[in-house]
């Protein structure tokens, strides 16, 4: 299969590019950092250094192109720049995937769009309050995106498929909180969680695997479906995180209604991927406690990052 990745050289799109070469697809990256995805050095990998915002471009991407797989897109929370950049440059792939006919276009959403859970666990059917979002302007836009997404399947006839997902790791993880946690934990410093919180983590493998699921499945086009791998506390990461820094950092677990830090931390995000279940096949390729072990590993690598930066 031939498969045009946008932000195929972000984290999340590095660990699909690789694995899909893995399996045999043809993977053309479009990416304005694609030459770092040079290593990879294989045959069916074509690298393309530019913007979504280039039509003709873009237009050259989608040349013998089955499947597109839509990462790419800034984590601003500036509405100028939200809209100049990345709704311009969706619509512009959205366009220019109608015109070249493309078999199935998967657009990588994110729980953002849910705002804040008003019920566990999350369904596709939770109301969006993106104005009570933690970057409000970043989750109206990504909703905003799903949007035109749909509209252009019924409009136009795009096949969409639309992900949502909330923090996803491969062999490294990434996150600001995460790495604050794991800089404290190095310097012997108490860790605060807040009490009966935590989210759905997905497994880049896992994401692979909706994907090429998805693919084959009439169903799940005009849909949005959930993805996770597993679902973890904040004491149970914390707990991780001071074990990989070999730390003598004590655990302090707050009450969520004493809670001060992040208020998208006091939340469970716990996102249910029934939806999935039924319409795709979708499950984990991975137990719980095999999840874990990944995760944990992925959050050593992290710690192992910000020690060669220091």
């Amino acid at each position: 299969m031939n498969f045009l990745i946008t932000g195929g050289a972000g984290s999340v799109g590095r660990d699909l590019t690789a694995s899909l070469l893995k399996k045999g697809h043809r993977v053309r990256v479009l990416d304005k950092h694609a030459e770092t995805l040079g290593p990879l050095h294989d045959n069916k990998l074509d690298l393309i250094p530019g913007r979504l915002e280039d039509l003709q471009l873009v237009r050259g991407a989608l040349q013998g192109v089955d499947t597109v797989i839509h990462l790419a897109w800034s984590f601003s929370d500036d509405p100028v720049e939200l809209l100049e950049s990345d709704l311009k440059g969706h619509l512009v792939l959205l366009d220019a995937s109608v015109t070249a006919k493309v078999s199935r276009l998967f657009y990588a959403s994110t729980a953002v769009v849910y705002g804040k859970p008003v019920h566990v666990p999350i369904t596709e059917e939770a109301p969006c309050l993106v104005e009570d979002a933690r970057k409000p302007f970043y989750a109206i836009a990504k909703l905003t995106a799903e949007k035109l997404a749909l509209t252009y399947g019924k409009m136009k006839g795009l096949p969409v498929t639309i992900f949502r997902f909330w923090w996803s790791f491969g062999k490294k993880i990434g996150g600001r909180h995460l790495r604050d946690m794991i800089t404290l934990a190095q310097a012997g410093q108490p860790l605060m969680v807040p009490d009966r919180a935590g989210g759905s983590f997905l497994d880049h493998d896992d994401l692979t695997h909706a994907l090429l699921l998805a693919v084959q499945k009439q169903e799940s086009i005009g849909q949005i479906l959930n993805l996770a791998t597993v679902y973890m506390e904040w004491r149970d990461i914390a707990r991780m995180i001071i074990e990989a820094a070999d730390s003598s950092s004590s655990l302090e677990v707050i009450p969520a209604r004493e809670w001060k830090g992040a208020q998208f931390l006091s939340d469970s995000w716990e996102l249910s991927t029934a939806k999935a279940e039924r319409l795709i096949d979708y499950r984990s390729l991975f137990s719980p406690s095999v999840a874990r072990q990944r995760l944990e590993k992925a959050l050593v690598r992290c710690r192992e990052e910000i020690n060669v930066k220091l």
